[in-house]
């Protein structure tokens, strides 16, 4: 019987490349936060529990703060890894070096905020199932809604099924994070990459969300 595979994808930064100016980010990032369905019980007791405690049940942005906080928030999902339930991975790249398409015109293709963003879909995708290969799954494949038109959800679906570096995806979509309490983790920790990719993380964050795997696409 095939298992039943969640990935949930969001990012931090933004696709423009108007960086002098500030109007842009100076980096890029997306996660992919993998949960199987023997796992998703726990995590979401554990999610809705940890706001019942704080009496706060809004959508959470961030990460906690606190170090004591962080760890009671960040260790349940390390023993879901632990398990072999739940896997994180994250691309990310620094613009002023990148060296890739659709981030700035070049003589082999054009700047396009979409292209761009697709293209670190599939960057990140392939590095997700090259750590944590998927067999004999049933995959749905969850982005963060985000501005686009139908025809562009269309070419996005289109862009990843025809990849034969990835496997068979059952369904691809997209949702508002106010309703899923899994697309909010994942938001929360692609904010926190930023601090590690920039360099200013401390070591207990960096130890603690040594779970995520990085990897530097700065130069493709």
């Amino acid at each position: 019987m095939n298992r039943h595979l969640y990935v949930f994808i969001d990012e931090s930064g933004d696709p423009g490349n108007v960086l002098k100016e500030g109007a842009s980010s100076s980096y890029y990032a997306e996660l992919a936060l993998q949960i199987n369905e023997e796992g998703w019980t726990y995590f979401i007791e554990h999610v809705i529990s940890w706001k019942y405690v704080l009496g706060k049940f809004q959508e959470f942005k961030s990460l906690p703060a606190r170090v004591d906080q962080l760890r009671r928030y960040i260790n349940p999902l390390i023993e879901l890894c632990n398990r072999k339930n739940l896997f994180c991975s994250c691309v990310y790249l620094i613009k002023a070096n990148y060296k890739g398409p659709y981030l700035q015109p070049s003589s082999t293709s054009e700047q396009n905020p979409i292209k761009f963003r697709n293209f670190v879909h599939r960057k990140l995708l392939e590095h997700h199932f090259r750590l944590f290969p998927a067999y004999d799954s049933e995959i749905e494949l969850v982005f963060d809604r985000y501005r686009m038109s139908s025809e562009e959800a269309n070419n996005l679906e289109e862009y990843l099924i025809n990849n034969w570096n990835l496997p068979n995806f059952e369904h691809i979509c997209h949702v508002n994070s106010i309703y899923s309490e899994v697309m909010q983790v994942t938001s929360q920790l692609v904010n926190a990459m930023k601090d590690i990719i920039l360099g200013t993380a401390d070591e207990d964050r960096r130890t603690l969300l040594n779970f995520v795997v990085l990897k530097d696409i700065t130069k493709p």
